[in-house]
């Protein structure tokens, strides 16, 4: 009988770290990756809550039933003609306040509704300021003349720069008044 034992070999010990550290170095890896993945859900929710919140107080003082057609088709678009173009500088960047051309173009929107409106429109009209939750936004209302369809869409971000590269949330709002006699 010999008086060898039976072990692991200093060879076989390293293979076997070696191994184990690339498996741990992957699961590390996947923990920024994580990080990152949760920062955008939170920043998405928090952007289409944003929009919510922005879109349909419009949406509901535009699909109001006692609203005037002689006003509603009357209705500009904003922040122009131009949509987007608006948010944007001479340099072509992102302007450094988009909020609050949002701010103009829904204070607008609402006013112009408010006034096409037979009696009173039950529609909060102030910007939607606690929902914003630190967010820029983008806000345009299109509507081409004597038409029925008043189009809105809405973006947010937290970082100006990243705005136009963001999702966009649209609708479409159909006129529901009553006809002018």
């Amino acid at each position: 009988m010999s008086n060898l034992r039976k072990a692991f070999t200093l060879m076989e010990v390293n293979l076997a770290i070696l191994i184990m550290a690339g498996g741990i170095l992957s699961i590390v890896g996947l923990y920024s990756l994580g990080y990152r993945e949760n920062r955008q859900s939170r920043e998405d929710v928090a952007g289409a809550a944003f929009a919510d919140a922005v879109i349909s107080p419009i949406v509901m003082a535009a699909s109001a039933t006692n609203l005037k057609w002689s006003a509603f088709k009357d209705i500009k678009s904003y922040p122009s003609e131009n949509g987007w173009a608006d948010y944007f500088n001479s340099n072509g960047l992102v302007t450094q306040d988009p909020t609050g051309t949002a701010k103009s173009v829904f204070g607008s929107v609402m006013g112009e509704l408010k006034s096409a409106a037979i009696g009173t429109l039950d529609v909060d009209t102030s910007w939607p300021e606690a929902a914003s939750a630190g967010l820029r936004a983008g806000l345009v209302v299109m509507h081409d003349d004597d038409s029925a369809v008043l189009r809105i869409a809405f973006r947010a971000s937290r970082n100006t720069g990243e705005l136009m590269a963001l999702p966009i949330y649209y609708t479409e709002v159909r006129f529901q008044g009553v006809a002018d006699e």
